[in-house]
């Protein structure tokens, strides 16, 4: 089967089972070239286009610090998400004077870990070095 590139789309074509149309910029791409592109591409690198308009698997780039910033605080919104029924189940034992899932300092213990997690962009290295806070996994083991 004959591949070809598109550098225009970023995209490989089977030139000899493509029913569309192709871009007007497409080069041939060997097999052997192909097949170690996309174990270059499963190994973490990302596709690029060199001078000529051929596929080449380069390092990705290191993430900025904002985008470094954003992927933290989608972590820690997650984590406090993930936390939320635990809160909420041991809120409503206690306000049916119920026997409660949680001891009175698990529960404790829970609320501050949520409060450690909004504190994550408030440390000194913060976005590059983060110390997530661990909550113990007896509690978690608790909602079973």
């Amino acid at each position: 089967m004959s591949i070809v590139f598109s550098p225009s789309t970023r995209a490989f074509y089977p030139i000899d089972t493509w029913p569309h149309d192709l871009p007007d910029d497409i080069v041939a791409v060997e097999a052997r070239v192909h097949a170690r592109l996309f174990e270059d591409l499963g190994a973490g690198k990302i596709l690029d286009v060199d001078a000529n308009g051929y596929p080449v698997a380069v390092v990705a780039p290191s993430p900025s610090a904002s985008e470094l910033a954003s992927q933290a605080r989608r972590r820690r919104d997650r984590e406090i998400a993930d936390l939320q029924w635990l809160i909420e189940r041991h809120r409503g034992e206690a306000a049916l004077n119920l026997s409660t899932t949680l001891t009175h300092e698990d529960y404790l213990l829970v609320l501050r870990h949520v409060q450690d997690l909004r504190d994550v962009p408030e440390q000194d290295h913060f976005p590059s070095v983060i110390d997530w806070p661990v909550l113990p996994e007896e509690i978690l083991a608790t909602g079973a």
